[in-house]
């Protein structure tokens, strides 16, 4: 039986008196995966199969992304992984990350009607890899292609996106164009991925005359519309539902359409100042998540090993009494210790109880209605840019609209 196929070849094959076609992926000793019409996968075993045919060859595109041309602005592509860019290895079963975005956009050859597209890809990894000197390579290439194009698009992975998102938009001041994040929850080979919608929703905002970091993506599990969220203000709310990202103690600051309408609520828009670059974080700050019977020593070690420490407390920003003298000798030695809380909406209030009020006297910064991993990037942005003091000052400032400034009973 010939194998002479190549991949994206249109085959029929006969398997147990059941016809079937589709898209030739792969073959080896035991099956053959095709792709159905419907967008699965199926693989059927070699030992069951009486026949296959060709129905068409493939004949693969030539497409030069760089020379891309499109109906609207130029807008940049940059590349860094996650599953919007990821694809099946048939060998394991596995989806792993794109090795070009090239290879995202040609599964996507629509978004040429949306905009004029260069693209680069920086990062060829899943988000729960990326580390802070990737961030900084992130807002660097940003700077760059701002400066040149009309906006820029980032894809990005889900699961550190509110990380990644937060620390762009304190590495960027007064961004020269519209920098958009978007991601999916699920891969470009499947029939209910979100990649699409997600990616042209993005395009339309990076023409836009937005000038804060966003993130857009599903606003519902239908393809009806999307949301436009504050790089600082959303989270993942859900592992796998394409709507996870919400905007917290806050509204998303627009909404786009099935028909890619923008709907606009309250955002910042571009202005006239410099656009400015800042190309340090420090390494030594860190992320606690308090929890009952937490040991002095895991503290100790913890805020040793750091000059700056967020805690993501109980409540309105609470942990437990036996920490405050460890709490007050590490800050009197400078460092830095935020408090945030576990709840996520609603604000730190740490003059209601007793514990806030000793947690304040020994130095911890409570940071009202910040995201524990916002905090943490701010945090890591001050101490990487300014002096211990400055940093302190402007923690509990809000530079990127991360302090809402309004309590939610």
């Amino acid at each position: 039986m010939s194998s002479d196929f190549d991949s994206g070849d249109r085959i029929e094959i006969q398997w147990k008196g059941t016809k079937f076609s589709g898209m030739f992926i792969s073959r080896d000793e035991k099956v053959t995966v095709i792709k159905l019409q419907n967008g699965y996968n199926l693989s059927l075993d070699n030992g069951s199969i009486t026949s296959i045919n060709l129905i068409s060859k493939f004949i693969p595109r030539k497409t030069n992304i760089s020379e891309r041309t499109g109906t609207g602005k130029k807008v940049f592509l940059l590349g860094t992984g996650g599953t919007i860019a990821s694809y099946v290895d048939y060998e394991t079963g596995a989806v792993k990350p794109a090795r070009t975005v090239q290879e995202m956009l040609y599964a996507q050859p629509d978004l040429a009607k949306i905009a004029t597209i260069d693209a680069d890809i920086i990062l060829n990894i899943l988000s729960e890899d990326v580390q802070k000197k990737d961030w900084i390579n992130i807002a660097r290439k940003i700077y760059e292609k701002a400066d040149q194009e009309e906006g820029v698009v980032i894809t990005h992975g889900t699961d550190v996106l509110s990380f990644t998102s937060s620390a762009i938009a304190f590495l960027l001041e007064n961004p020269k164009a519209p920098v958009v994040f978007t991601a999916s929850q699920r891969s470009p080979d499947r029939p209910s991925s979100d990649a699409f919608f997600n990616l042209s929703g993005a395009m339309k905002v990076a023409q836009s005359d937005v000038g804060q970091v966003c993130v857009v993506m599903h606003s519902s599990t239908s393809d009806d519309s999307l949301y436009i969220h504050s790089g600082v203000r959303l989270r993942k709310m859900h592992s796998s539902r394409r709507d996870a990202f919400k905007s917290i103690n806050s509204e998303p600051i627009g909404r786009i359409d099935k028909n890619l309408e923008i709907h606009w609520g309250s955002y910042e828009r571009l202005g006239g100042k410099p656009m400015k670059l800042y190309d340090k974080m420090s390494e030594r700050v860190g992320l606690l998540y308090f929890y009952p019977g937490m040991s002095e020593e895991l503290f100790n070690k913890f805020a040793d090993i750091n000059d700056g420490l967020i805690i993501a407390g109980t409540g309105l920003g609470h942990m437990t009494n036996r920490f405050i003298s460890q709490v007050s000798d590490y800050t009197n030695q400078g460092k830095i210790i935020g408090m945030t809380t576990q709840c996520l909406y609603g604000s730190v209030d740490m003059d209601v109880y007793t514990t806030g009020r000793n947690l304040q006297k020994a130095g911890i910064i409570p940071l009202q209605d910040m995201l524990p991993e916002v905090a943490f990037t701010k945090l890591s942005f001050l101490l990487g840019n300014f002096d211990p003091e400055t940093s302190r000052s402007l923690l509990v400032k809000n530079l990127r609209g991360e302090i809402s400034g309004r309590r939610t009973e």
